[in-house]
C-alpha cells in the first residue's frame, strides 16, 4: 500500500522528506548502530539533500548508496555523485557518512553494476540485502531510478543491480533493481510539478510495468511525498 503525502509548497516537501529520512536514521542506529540509505539522482532531490545535511548533526555509522548512477566520470554534471557531493556532502557535518559510488560505470556499465551488486551484499544483511530507506524520484513517464517503462529489467527476479539503456540522455545507466528497493525498511519517492500528475494518478491506480514506480507497491512501507501541484486531483 503506497501512503500519499501532499506537504505543499517545494520547501515543504524538501523538509518533509529530509525529516523522514532523518528520522529512518535515528531509528537504524539506535537498533543496529549503523543506517544504510539509497539516494536518487534528479533536480528535484537537491534541495532535501541540503536540508538533509542541516538537520542531521552526526552523521556517524551512515552508509549512502546510489539508486541508479549515470555512465559518466563521477565528476561529470550529469553525475548522480557529483549531485550528492556538492548538495549533502558539501554541507554536512563531520564525521561525514560514507558514500559509495558507483565505480567504473563509464568504461564498462555491466561490470560495473556487478561490482556494485558484490558490494552491496558484503555491507548489508538479508537476501535481498535491506537498505534502511530509499530515496526515489518520479518521471513523467513514471519511471523512477533508471527503471523505465516495459523495460524487461522490471521482471528481473536475482540481479540487484544491472546496467540499462535509458530513454533520455545520458542513456547508459546504472540502476538497483526491484528486488532490493521492495526490500527497503522504508521507501520514499518524492515528485514536484504539474508534469507529475498523470504519473501520479497512474501509481496510485495499482502496479503495472507502464509506471514502474508502480511497481514497488508491495514493499515494507512506501510513501509518496508531493507538492500541491503534483497531487491528483
Amino acid at each position: 500500500m503506497i501512503q500519499l503525502t501532499v506537504a505543499g509548497d517545494s520547501e515543504s516537501t524538501a523538509r518533509t522528506t529530509a525529516e523522514r529520512i532523518a528520522a529512518a536514521i535515528a531509528d537504524a542506529r539506535a537498533e543496529r548502530g549503523v543506517a544504510h540509505i539509497s539516494l536518487a539522482g534528479g533536480r528535484t532531490p537537491a534541495r532535501t539533500y541540503r536540508v538533509l545535511a542541516r538537520i542531521v548533526d552526526d552523521w556517524s555509522g551512515v552508509h549512502c548508496w546510489f539508486g541508479d548512477e549515470r555512465c559518466v566520470p563521477l565528476d561529470d554534471p550529469d553525475s548522480n555523485h557529483r549531485l550528492i557531493v556538492e548538495n549533502l556532502l558539501d554541507n554536512a557535518s563531520q564525521p561525514h557518512p560514507t558514500i559509495h559510488p558507483v565505480t567504473g560505470a563509464a568504461d564498462d556499465p555491466a561490470a560495473a553494476a556487478a561490482a556494485y551488486e558484490q558490494e552491496l551484499r558484503a555491507a548489508l544483511p538479508g537476501d535481498p540485502p535491506q537498505l534502511d530507506v530509499a530515496l526515489l524520484g518520479l518521471g513523467e513517464d513514471g519511471h523512477t531510478a533508471s527503471l523505465f517503462p516495459n523495460d524487461p529489467v522490471l521482471e528481473e527476479q536475482e540481479r540487484l543491480c544491472v546496467s540499462v539503456h535509458g530513454t533520455k540522455p545520458p542513456f547508459e545507466r546504472i540502476t538497483l533493481t526491484l528486488p532490493i528497493l521492495r526490500a527497503a525498511r522504508k521507501t520514499i519517492v518524492l515528485a514536484e510539478g504539474a508534469g507529475k500528475a498523470w504519473a501520479i494518478q497512474q501509481l496510485m491506480a495499482g502496479p503495472t510495468t507502464r509506471i514502474p514506480a508502480s511497481m514497488l507497491d508491495g514493499g515494507e512501507e512506501i510513501e509518496l511525498i508531493v507538492d500541491h501541484t503534483a497531487a491528483p486531483g
